[in-house]
This record gives structure tokens, C-alpha cells and sequence, in this order.
């Protein structure tokens, strides 16, 4: 698998290496009902609709009726716009429809086709019969784009936007743009970044401080950063906080850089640090197992946040049904570690 398919790997644990990690294990579901037609219209949803995107333009000729979630997390901003997928890319977790508990309710108790594996047979999902694929975060090549696009109406990631980067903001608005509700995708972007003025408020001694998102790779032998422009590196940015221009350096046109063990001090670059368990609790994925951990700085003055198996999850999201969990409970613990 070609290198730009690394983007979930990293919390999901029952997957090989040759795959970097990139298939959850899911399990799988009924099929959802497709909604009634002209369910959830608003002023200004007319269709045609042009969508401009990283591999060209998509017209989608009416609303969508049977939508798949074929990114890895697109099943959230769709959920949130009132629309059940007929599928769900499974990413982490094996939860009920590969569907956290931040966005369970919004299933409406339809239960849509999981669709599980690092790749996904373009013949599952023709079989679903779909009229709009949502693939913001699939990461698929020119070819799989061109293979989908023969299926259904199928849309990726912002032009020019890196693959698995794409920020909520502009996820949740192409969603809305597809499906036909502009007007409420924009009210959601508007009110979650109200959301995040507040916890920029509740915390100012976040501002200028330097943070990155860290964890240990599977099997203990690297450790990787996400640089300032995935969705991890964003949620800090957003609260006034900067990652360190070293890992935005290494990480190039990537959303994470993977770094040995030799480079720890890398951390010690941090004000504080957010860190994630990627292993299901497997004992190398603690810091404090990371031989050269006891040199550090940040973690000698306990300047290293743990993050929660479900805070790293939606994290990784990074929508506008997970994030705003995390607004009520990351900043508090970011701000108490540096002192706050």
C-alpha cells in the first residue's frame, strides 16, 4: 500500500504492518433505509450541484438518497446533517455501524452496511446501488477516484488539500454542498468555532504554547508526531497553540512524520504534549515504557497528557459531533499540566 494510506493506522490494533495499520476491525451490519426523498431540503439545495475537488469536478444530478461513507471518517459530518448512510468505513474501535458514541444517536436506529478492509471491492459498493459516495477521507488514488466515479457521483478531498488532512471546517461544508444542506452545515461550522472561542477564553495560557500529538508506533520501535495541518495538530491550533516547525519540517506534505526512538527529545521541544495510546491499552504504548522517556524534560516536570482511548478517537475525527466532547475535557488537562 502506497505511503499516503498511513492516515488511521495508528489507533487501530488488530491489523497487520504490511498495511501500516490502516484496517479496524469492524464487524458487520444490517443495511440502512435510505431517506424519503426531499427528506431534510432547505432554501438554496437545489440541484444539479458542480463540487469542486482534489481530482476534478463532480455534478451531482439530485438530492442523494442512498449515500456510502466510504472515507474513514466521513460517516460523521454526514450523520450530522440528518442523512443515515446505506454503508460505514470501518476505522477503529469495532463499534456498532462503525459509529462512535458521539454520533450514535444520530442513526436514527438504522443500522448501515459495514464496510470493512484497507481497500474496499468497488463491487460492494455497486451493489449497495448509491447515488453519492463520500470519499473525503479515503485517500483513494486517481484510479480508485476514477473506479468510484463509474459507480455513483463520488467526492474527495479539497483541491490540493494533503489525503486524510482535510479540515473539519471544509469536510462538513462539501458534505453539505452534496447533500443538499449548505445552509445547516454552515451554522454547524459556525457554531463549533464559536465552541472553540470559548475554550480559547476559559484557557488563555494555551496561547503561544508549543504542543504536539505523540505516540508509539506498533511494536515499540518508532514514535511519530502529526504535523499542524492534520486534524490533531488543527484541534491545538485552533486553541491558540503552535506546533513545533521541526514536525511540520520532517512531516513534508504528509499529516504525521514517524520518527526513532533516538529522536525522543524531539518532545522536549513542547510546552506540553498530548499522547495518544495507539495499542488498546498494550503496555509499550506508554510513555513510560518508551526506553529514553525518564530523560525527558516534559515528562520529569509531568508535562505529557495522556489522552483517553475515546479523546484520541474522536480526535482523529476531528467533526462536528466529536469535537465537542474534547473542547469539555482536553484544554482543562493541557492548561493543569503547564500550571494552569
Amino acid at each position: 500500500m502506497i505511503a499516503h494510506r498511513r492516515r488511521f493506522g495508528w489507533l487501530t490494533a488488530c491489523v497487520s504492518a504490511s498495511v501500516l495499520l490502516l484496517t479496524a476491525c469492524g464487524g458487520g451490519g444490517g443495511t440502512a433505509e435510505p431517506a424519503a426523498p426531499g427528506a431534510g431540503g432547505e432554501a438554496g439545495g437545489a440541484f444539479p450541484v458542480s463540487i469542486e475537488h482534489d481530482y476534478g469536478t463532480t455534478e451531482i444530478p439530485s438530492r442523494p438518497q442512498r449515500v456510502v461513507s466510504l472515507g474513514y471518517t466521513d460517516q460523521d459530518p454526514i450523520l450530522a446533517l440528518d442523512v443515515v448512510p446505506v454503508a460505514i468505513r470501518e476505522w477503529s474501535g469495532n463499534k456498532p455501524s462503525a459509529t462512535w458514541e458521539w454520533a450514535q444517536d444520530k442513526l436514527q436506529g438504522q443500522q448501515p452496511q459495514v464496510l470493512n478492509g484497507a481497500t474496499i471491492d468497488p463491487e460492494t459498493v455497486a451493489a449497495l446501488a448509491p447515488d453519492l459516495i463520500v470519499a473525503i477521507t479515503a485517500g483513494l488514488t486517481q484510479e480508485e477516484y476514477d473506479t468510484f466515479s463509474r459507480i455513483a457521483p463520488t467526492i474527495i478531498q479539497p483541491k490540493g488539500g494533503i489525503p486524510y488532512a482535510t479540515a473539519w471546517q471544509d469536510a462538513t461544508r462539501l458534505v453539505g454542498q452534496a447533500l443538499g444542506k449548505s445552509e445547516q452545515a454552515e451554522q454547524q461550522v459556525t457554531d463549533l468555532e464559536a465552541r472553540f472561542e470559548e475554550a480559547k477564553a476559559a484557557h488563555p495560557q494555551l496561547a503561544g504554547k508549543k504542543t504536539m500529538v505523540a505516540g508509539v508506533s506498533t511494536g515499540g520501535a518508532n514514535w511519530f508526531a502529526y504535523s499542524s495541518q492534520d486534524s490533531r495538530g488543527r484541534f491545538f491550533t485552533s486553541l491558540g497553540m503552535t506546533v513545533p516547525p521541526e514536525i511540520d519540517q520532517l512531516a513534508g506534505t504528509s499529516f504525521y512524520t514517524e520518527i526513532s526512538l533516538e529522536q525522543l527529545d524531539l518532545l522536549d521541544q513542547n510546552d506540553v504534549v498530548a499522547w495518544m495510546d495507539v495499542t488498546n491499552g498494550a503496555p509499550e504504548s506508554r510513555i513510560e515504557n518508551v526506553p529514553g522517556h525518564d530523560r525527558l524534560t516534559v515528562f520529569q516536570q509531568d508535562r505529557i497528557v495522556q489522552l483517553t482511548d475515546v479523546e484520541a478517537n474522536a480526535m482523529g475525527f476531528s467533526s462536528v459531533l466529536s469535537l465537542p466532547a474534547l473542547l469539555d475535557s482536553v484544554p482543562p488537562k493541557m492548561a493543569a499540566a503547564l500550571g494552569g
